[in-house]
């Protein structure tokens, strides 16, 4: 159902919990670059740390065999991207959902995790009306106990959304 830098998305069912489940699984080409292994699986542990209704849940990070995988909630939506061509918003419902994103985004951020890659692909608008922030692929993580994951001066996310702090490699924090 989706494909990017780091893995490649499907839609699968847990059998266990008998549920349809986004199965985002490592690139192959990935799996032999340690810092992108230990990158993936950061981004299981940011969102498993994270209990809000506008951010993807996440069930289950597990390896096997050559697979590492991250099992997490199926959103049935579509990205804003899409949404945006079809119809426009108005100023009033553009400010509401701006503040309701922002609110989501906070609550990461008082738990330590910084996106990096806000964008509309990255955000699922849902039938009923409703949005799922996606795809904490390149977070910053404030744990003090985990080694560095990016190297100073490192350039993460993608340059039409970043904010000048990530452009200059500079350090992020939720105001980015």
């Amino acid at each position: 159902i989706g494909r990017g830098s780091m893995g490649v998305v499907y839609q699968a069912e847990d059998p266990n919990l008998d549920l349809l489940v986004a199965l985002k699984v490592l690139r192959r080409d990935r799996l032999s670059n340690e810092a992108f292994v230990r990158r993936f699986l950061a981004e299981a542990k940011a969102l498993g740390r994270l209990d809000h209704p506008n951010i993807v849940r996440v069930y289950n990070v597990d390896r096997d065999g050559d697979s590492v995988y991250i099992a997490m909630e199926f959103i049935e939506g579509e990205p804003l991207s899409s949404v945006v061509r079809e119809r426009p918003f108005s100023p009033q419902s553009l400010a509401d959902f701006g503040a309701s994103v922002a609110e989501a985004l906070d609550s990461a951020h008082r738990r330590g995790i910084v996106h990096r890659d806000v964008k509309p692909s990255n955000i699922l608008l849902k039938a009923d009306g409703g949005f799922k922030i996606t795809d904490f692929g390149i977070a910053h993580i404030e744990d003090p106990s985990a080694p560095e994951q990016t190297q100073a001066g490192e350039i993460l996310g993608t340059p039409a959304y970043m904010s000048p702090e990530q452009v200059l490699g500079r350090t992020v924090d939720g105001r980015s």
